[in-house]
């Protein structure tokens, strides 16, 4: 079995400059960009779309880790639920999007919860009355999804944005070959 370190070393997950103007982990390029400028965008995305904008900032969210979670099975070689949710949470932490907790992974439920401790999306966002880390949750959503091989959800049950300590995730998969109807 890969330890963490292994599977690190696979991805070459070091932070390189590779030429100027061009940072890397790994292969891919990154953008070094502050939480104002994301909260900025999806307080403009808020004020044109309304309640939809949650929509596009989850599905982005989820595109990030999905793309995230098929490289680290690649790398793992095998497909062990607990330890890519792991990683994921590693890496997000690593990369300064808080510090992520897979609390409670549930194969019978199909569920995981993820709590974030000091997210950045909610510190810059400030005060709110309704749960703001929607990238987050997409990206839980698509982590549940990847452990579980099932489409899933993500709520968040509890944002610091609303003055909580930390902001809480719960995903829960549906099986739909298993589910008793269909709805449209």
């Amino acid at each position: 079995m890969s330890t963490p370190a292994d599977i690190r070393a696979r991805l070459a997950h070091t932070l390189d400059v590779a030429e100027e103007g061009v940072v890397q982990v790994g292969k891919l390029r990154h953008l070094v960009v502050s939480p104002g400028l994301i909260s900025e965008i999806q307080k403009g995305v808020e004020d044109r779309l309304g309640s939809k904008a949650s929509e596009y900032l989850y599905a982005a969210g989820a595109n990030w880790a999905a793309e995230l979670c098929r490289r680290f099975r690649k790398a793992m070689g095998h497909d062990a639920p607990e330890e890519l949710a792991r990683l994921l949470c590693e890496h997000a932490t690593e990369m300064g999007w808080g510090q992520w907790r897979c609390e409670a992974l549930s194969g019978d439920e199909r569920g995981l919860m993820v709590r974030v401790r000091r997210s950045p999306l909610a510190s810059a966002y400030g005060s709110s009355d309704a749960p703001v880390c929607h990238i987050l949750a997409g990206a839980v959503g698509a982590l549940c999804e990847a452990v579980f091989h099932v489409p899933a959800a993500c709520n968040e049950e509890s944002c610091a944005a609303q003055g909580a300590p930390d902001c809480l995730f719960v995903a829960t998969g549906t099986d739909l070959a298993a589910a008793d109807s269909w709805a449209w």
